[in-house]
């Protein structure tokens, strides 16, 4: 094997050039043959020595450069992706936060008209369209309180619709009456009108009725503000004379009406159930052609109870 005496990189005998650093072997062989122990200093000058040193290849060099490159690359590409999500999130949200809480103005408006007409079952048909999930929604509380009050109006108008055909049906059966000292049990005859549905007027602070239903075989049923229900059995005479009651012009007075002297056409007696004593109602038809009952008691500057159909 041929040393080369310029990169010291081994090669074959038969090689005239280093096959690593080009070195002309026959530039060697020309100068004098060196003995074991010669001075260095006497290697030819034309032959400068180089220390033995092995060539560092560069592919390593190449595949860390790519490597970093694509890191660098990655990182870029992380942050980018990561603005675009911080700038796309707020629009998302705003879009999701808008909600249009005006959708059911139609139903509630349509609603609302059915419901003054007396129309209580198509009325709860279209409220009916309203979505449940919606009214659990904070931005839909002022629709779920307006469906709520607009329900609650048309059970009432259902229930005393119920009333009033129930009173027709007893009515029509026309029970034979029970007379007592000259006092009958059922509203049939000239009496039968005065079997009918009656709604408080004109409530003060201490009276929470709400409806008083006579049927036309005496059953008398009232119901409170409260749900609470009172039930008696009631008797009709003729009456006359004076007794005090309210101007009942108005449909619903917010403030207390002028009070009036009538002349009564009826006098009605309630007795209470379970003990609740006995009440007079005195019946009278008024200017407004509406059936009036009164009990002609003063209180607070008014009537104590006022009902009208």
């Amino acid at each position: 094997m041929k040393i080369c005496p310029k990169c010291g990189e081994e090669n074959s005998d038969q090689s005239l050039f280093c096959e690593h650093c080009g070195f002309e072997f026959a530039k060697v062989d020309e100068s004098p043959k060196r003995t074991q122990g010669t001075n260095l200093q006497d290697f030819p000058s034309s032959a400068t020595y180089t220390p033995n040193k092995k060539s560092v290849p560069k592919w390593p060099f190449i595949i860390a450069g790519v490597a970093l490159l694509a890191v660098v690359v990655g990182v870029g590409f992380a942050m980018a992706s990561r603005g675009d999500n911080q700038v796309v999130q707020p629009s998302a949200t705003s879009s999701s936060s808008s909600t249009d809480t005006s959708k059911y103005d139609d139903i509630i408006a349509e609603a609302k008209e059915m419901t003054i007409n007396g129309e209580y079952k198509k009325s709860n048909l279209k409220l009916s369209r309203i979505s449940a999930s919606d009214l659990g929604k904070s931005e839909f509380s002022a629709i779920a309180d307006e469906v709520d009050e607009l329900t609650e109006k048309n059970e009432e108008g259902l229930q005393q619709e119920e009333d009033k055909t129930a009173a027709q049906k007893a009515q029509e059966a026309n029970k034979p009456a029970v007379t007592t000292s000259g006092s009958s049990s059922t509203f049939s005859g000239d009496y039968a009108k005065w079997a009918n549905t009656y709604y408080f007027y004109y409530s003060q602070s201490s009276q929470k009725q709400s409806a008083l239903t006579i049927g036309a075989n005496g059953s008398v049923t009232q119901k409170n503000v409260n749900g609470t229900q009172y039930f008696g059995e009631a008797t009709i005479t003729s009456a006359s004379g004076n007794v005090l009651s309210y101007e009942t012009n108005e449909q619903y007075p917010s403030d207390m009406p002028d009070t009036k002297s009538i002349n009564p056409n009826v006098k009605i007696t309630v007795t209470w159930d379970n003990g609740g004593g006995t009440q007079i109602y005195y019946g009278y038809l008024s200017y407004s052609s509406r059936l009036a009952l009164t009990d002609g008691v003063v209180k607070n500057g008014g009537v104590n109870e006022v009902w009208i159909s």
